[in-house]
Parts: structure tokens; C-alpha cells; sequence
């Protein structure tokens, strides 16, 4: 008996697609989003912490950003201390929506923060048009599914967390690929990402979102075969 012949294809990375054996088969096109990339899923808004974030969240959370914002310099060492003019009074902390984000705030605001930031590609209107980042991602197709693999990753916030997504793979929200924290280069090396089974119609593809926690920022890393059957 001949051995199951294995498939292999690319998967495409911003402007290029990875050296492979079988070329991608393009898309149907997107229906353009009103406000971009970042759109959000109806019921959600972008947080507004500063500007151009636009993580989505709840209308009420924005409320409360907003007001953390006024509130903020009053939480605030009029004398400084040891983190210079930005130190907070005790009892608080630096919100932290990006790295830089030195609002003043509440402990569990700072938690609250990290968790939409996390959450935030779950309330995207449509995350497969997220626009390509620094992360090169590769597929090796077996006759169930596939392994994707990380090629390498650039543009991280150094030390944070990282959380990879493959969406479109179903009506529902992104699949959750696992986690990875970038070094202190803001970079991850190659390695093996996922092993998943296919359960799409034959020639779909899945976006592979990557998530930088600590900037709140989402991008994507290009598409996989890897999900259709």
C-alpha cells in the first residue's frame, strides 16, 4: 500500500507568501467594514483610553475610560517619586492600556484593561481583514488537518504576552491557538504553533490573528488551508 501522500501549502504573510509546494488559492472578497479593520461587532465601541485605541469593548466600559482619563492627574504624587512626575499616589497604579498609558487608576482598572485587551478580537466586526503585521506563520497540511508553525515574529511588546487566533473558521468568535510571550526584543523565534483537524468546506481559509496583549493591538499573520477538509 502506497503511504498517504502528505499536503503542503503556504500560508500567505503580508506581501509574500512563504516558499511552498502549492500556491493559495485567493479568497472571495471581504465586504468593506465602515470603519475599517478595527470595526466593531454591533453593541461594542472603541475604548478611547487614548487616542487611536481602538480596542472594542462595552459602551459602559468607554464611559468609565473616559472618566479614569479626567480622574487621573488627581491620582497622581503632586511631588513625584520613584517612578518620576507620572508616580501615583498609594493605591493606585498606571492603567497600562498600551505600555505607555500612565493614567493613574484603580488596581482592578489596570486588570480590567489587560482582559479587554485580550477580549478585544473576540468583538471585532469581522477579524479576518485585519491588516498584516510582523509575524510569519507557515503550514504543513496532513489528510485531517494540519501543524502550523511560527516562523518568527517581530514588532511585539517586549515581554508581553501574545495570543494567536485563527478566524473564520466558524459564525462563532476566534479560535484560540495558544499563547507565547515575546522576549525582550519584542520577538519570537521559530516553533510550532497549533495542531488542528479540518472543518471547513475544501479550498476555505482561516486568518491567523495574532494579539499583543499589551498593546491591545491585533494583526494579522495571513491565511491557512489548514482547517479545510
Amino acid at each position: 500500500m502506497l503511504a498517504p501522500v502528505r499536503r503542503y501549502a503556504p500560508v500567505a504573510i503580508g506581501f509574500a507568501a512563504l516558499a511552498g509546494s502549492v500556491a493559495l488559492l485567493p479568497g472571495a472578497p471581504a465586504s468593506a467594514l465602515p470603519y475599517g479593520p478595527y470595526t466593531c461587532a454591533q453593541g461594542f465601541v472603541w475604548r478611547e483610553a487614548y487616542d487611536g485605541d481602538q480596542v472594542c469593548v462595552t459602551p459602559g466600559d468607554r464611559d468609565i475610560a473616559h472618566s479614569e482619563n479626567v480622574q487621573g492627574p488627581s491620582h497622581r504624587s503632586p511631588n513625584g517619586g520613584a517612578y518620576g512626575p507620572d508616580t501615583c499616589l498609594p493605591g493606585f497604579v498606571w492603567r497600562e492600556t498600551r505600555p505607555s498609558d500612565h493614567v493613574c487608576a484603580d488596581p482592578s482598572r489596570r486588570d480590567r484593561a489587560t482582559a479587554q485587551n485580550a477580549e478585544g478580537v473576540t468583538h471585532l466586526a469581522d477579524p479576518t481583514q485585519l491588516p498584516a503585521g510582523g509575524v510569519h506563520v507557515r503550514t504543513e497540511l496532513t489528510l485531517t488537518g494540519g501543524t502550523i508553525f511560527l516562523d518568527g515574529a517581530t514588532g511585539l511588546t517586549a515581554g508581553g504576552k501574545v495570543i494567536f487566533y485563527a478566524a473564520g473558521v466558524n459564525t462563532g468568535n476566534p479560535r484560540q491557538l495558544g499563547e507565547r510571550q515575546a522576549d525582550g526584543h519584542g520577538a519570537l523565534g521559530p516553533q510550532q504553533l497549533a495542531d488542528v483537524r479540518c472543518d471547513l468546506p475544501r479550498n476555505k481559509t482561516a486568518t491567523i490573528v495574532v494579539m499583543d496583549v499589551r498593546s491591545g493591538v491585533a494583526k494579522s499573520a495571513g491565511t491557512t488551508y489548514a482547517f479545510s477538509c
